[in-house]
């Protein structure tokens, strides 16, 4: 039979090559770089990513696209001072971030957002909220850092970063991030871009800023915040460990669940990211198991009944028979 002359192909438009970053004057005279993925009428999430982290690598979050479409959750991120493209200001702060932040959400026409922290995004999302706590849905914090707990402070080697700044992504070959199509790669783009985007000849001084207040500057007062609050965090974070968790327990006056996953390190942001947004979606009352291939959406009283009969946490894809799962099959709730 010969071939039509004519096919019609399915495809009109670009396909995305990871979030669409935005650009929008502001009230204070700042210009933002923003992402905002998702439909209007979605549930929207402020995302706040970790230390020295474009707005961008939201992008390595996107291996759970379906399921976040699925659960339609709508994200929004703000660049920070100084990472990506976004400009350096020496005098933006924290309560200069929290301004822009609810500023650009007053221009999309969200009066209420869900925040999710991971790591060094966690004073960030804090002063957010202590900035406008009415205006918060949930509070979402995974393996996030608080603020210096009598530790030494955190030093940091800005000529070693300047020679490699991939090392700052860098994961252990036992992380189950590598499980991930193309992380790795995605990790040194992201690395470079977040540091380096404006020329390599600029120091990474909006890195450097961020270190300079988490060492100096103690969570706000979070009392008022009425909103209810989840912690995911692995028990065996070297990075933000445990004490971290407790003292983000002790300032916030509604903790709905404390996910702590046995025997994960500080990869719980990816590796639990589908609970994250269940999370999200539906503020604790559902938990993500794979079973026999088959990613569920349960409540939790059948969660724990499929995981005692085998099932593991997350997306199926994380209980690949043909490689071991990497840490522990659940969670616990101190």
């Amino acid at each position: 039979m010969p071939r039509p002359r004519v096919a019609t192909l399915r495809q009109t438009r670009f396909d995305p090559l990871g979030p669409h970053v935005r650009s929008l004057a502001l009230p204070s005279g700042r210009s933002v770089r923003y992402i905002d993925e998702g439909d209007p009428g979605w549930t929207p999430l402020l995302w706040f990513g970790g230390a020295g982290t474009s707005v961008r690598a939201f992008r390595l979050l996107e291996f759970a696209r379906t399921l976040r479409e699925q659960l339609r959750v709508r994200v929004v991120s703000l660049e920070r001072n100084g990472l990506g493209g976004t400009p350096f200001d020496p005098n933006a702060g924290y309560p200069e971030y929290a301004a822009d932040v609810w500023a650009l959400l007053d221009r999309l026409g969200i009066a209420n957002a869900s925040l999710l922290a991971i790591s060094g995004g966690g004073p960030y999302a804090a002063h957010v909220a202590a900035a406008a706590p009415g205006r918060v849905r949930s509070l979402h914090l995974a393996c996030a850092y608080a603020e210096r707990l009598g530790e030494a402070a955190l030093e940091l080697d800005l000529e070693q970063i300047a020679r490699d700044p991939v090392s700052w992504w860098r994961y252990p070959p036992e992380s189950p991030v590598h499980r991930i199509p193309g992380f790795a790669d995605s990790a040194v783009e992201e690395a470079t871009a977040a540091l380096f985007a404006r020329g390599r000849d600029q120091p990474p001084e909006g890195l450097a800023l961020a270190f300079a207040l988490y060492a100096g500057e103690p969570l706000p007062d979070l009392s008022t915040l009425a909103a209810p609050a989840f912690l995911y965090w692995g028990s065996e974070d070297g990075l933000v460990p445990l004490s971290h968790l407790e003292r983000w327990r002790g300032a916030l006056p509604h903790v709905a669940a404390v996910r702590l996953y046995e025997g994960e390190g500080h990869d719980v942001q990816y590796r639990h990211w589908d609970q994250i947004l269940a999370d999200v979606a539906h503020l604790g009352e559902r938990v993500v198991v794979s079973q026999a291939g088959r990613t569920l959406l349960v409540d939790p009283a059948r969660a724990e009944e499929l995981l005692a009969a085998g099932a593991t946490l997350g997306l199926a894809a994380w209980a690949d028979e043909d490689e071991p799962e990497p840490r522990s099959r659940g969670a616990r709730s101190p």
